[in-house]
């Protein structure tokens, strides 16, 4: 394997786990709609798609060259032009047939989008002609970008367009989602009963998924306000302070409406539970669910907190363990604010 294909796929790797880590409350939200769970199963499909979809561009597009080192590649548009080859020296023996680089290459187009079209199948469930579109348009895009030199980023074409690569690749999603029917899971096609009781993975996801909206909308409010700052106002050096104060602001005064308003955070939206007050009056409920979890967890993780991270360890702790020993996997902000947890329907 050379250089440039490792890196490539150690590339995709850790950008596709990063963009399944990303893709979790979306996900949890749709699955525990639709199935009432998230299984180990589904989340090892979230991570391989993400990781899939990321090699599609390593791979197709990457490395990209720098201006003036590459020479510009003609388009091929002649029909089957790469099966020539394979005719010419000849299909038989099978061993001959696999080492012929011309095979190789083609079989290679194939295998690509075989798990775009199994993913289609799997996870979106669609049918053979959505699945087969979709690998068109899909390398269609992927083959544009090649011709154009990426949208007219370079000169020419740094890659060659091949049209044969195009229905390879449509052949490969299509072969892919035929493929995929086998393993589709028979309940999900009649459609099983939704759970009725509240696991402590459900419970756990929920708690990842608001540690991934902070994460996120934080890390993206505080990397406007800087850019606000420095491309509008003209300020070379943001006061670091107020950055870290609307990173932790921002997403917390969004989970603070949710919970006050709705009563539950994020990530109990994403696993679809709802918490309902039975000893203290609604209002005053959410406040204490507020301050004794989502918003205790915030303000434990502000930067410059004497004993922060010890703090934050102990809270942290403390709420896990208070999910697996409570009834329905509460947490301890639910516990002291007198809560219940109901599957939403």
């Amino acid at each position: 394997m050379s250089d440039q294909l490792f890196n490539n796929g150690l590339a995709a790797t850790a950008l596709g786990l990063v963009a399944a880590l990303l893709l979790l409350v979306p996900t949890a939200a749709v699955q525990y709609r639709r199935d009432g769970r998230l299984g180990v199963g589904d989340l090892a499909t979230l991570v391989g798609a993400a990781v899939y979809g990321l090699a599609l561009w390593t791979y197709t597009l990457l490395p990209f060259p720098a201006e003036g080192g590459f020479r510009c590649q003609r388009s091929r548009w002649d029909v089957w032009q790469s099966v020539q080859p394979i005719v010419e020296h000849g299909v038989l023996p099978l061993s001959h047939l696999l080492r012929q680089p011309a095979f190789q290459q083609l079989a290679l187009n194939v295998l690509l989008f075989l798990p775009l079209g199994a993913f289609v199948r799997l996870v979106a469930h669609r049918g053979l002609v959505v699945t087969t579109l979709l690998g068109l348009a899909l390398s269609s895009a992927i083959e544009t970008t090649q011709l154009t030199g990426v949208w007219g980023w370079y000169d020419c074409a740094y890659r060659t367009f091949d049209v044969d690569d195009l229905l390879t690749n449509t052949l490969g999603a299509l072969v892919g989602g035929v493929l995929a029917w086998a393993f589709l899971h028979p309940d999900r096609r009649a459609g099983a009963a939704l759970p009725t009781r509240i696991s402590l993975g459900r419970r756990w996801v929920g708690f990842v998924s608001d540690l991934v909206f902070l994460v996120v909308v934080g890390g993206a409010a505080g990397l406007a306000w800087r850019a606000w700052l420095v491309h509008a106002q003209g300020v070379a050096q943001p006061d670091r302070g107020a950055a870290g104060l609307v990173q932790l602001g921002v997403p917390l005064l969004l989970e603070a409406l949710l919970v006050l308003g709705a009563g539950r955070t994020v990530g109990e939206w994403a696993i679809s539970v709802r918490a309902v007050a039975r000893r203290l009056p609604t209002p005053v409920a959410r406040v204490v669910k507020l301050v004794t979890g989502i918003g205790g967890f915030a303000l434990l993780a502000a930067p410059d907190l004497a004993w922060g991270g010890v703090l934050l360890a102990g809270f942290v702790v403390a709420t896990l363990v208070a999910s697996v020993r409570s009834a329905e996997h509460r947490g301890l902000s639910h516990w002291l604010a007198g809560m219940d947890l109901r599957i939403s329907r």
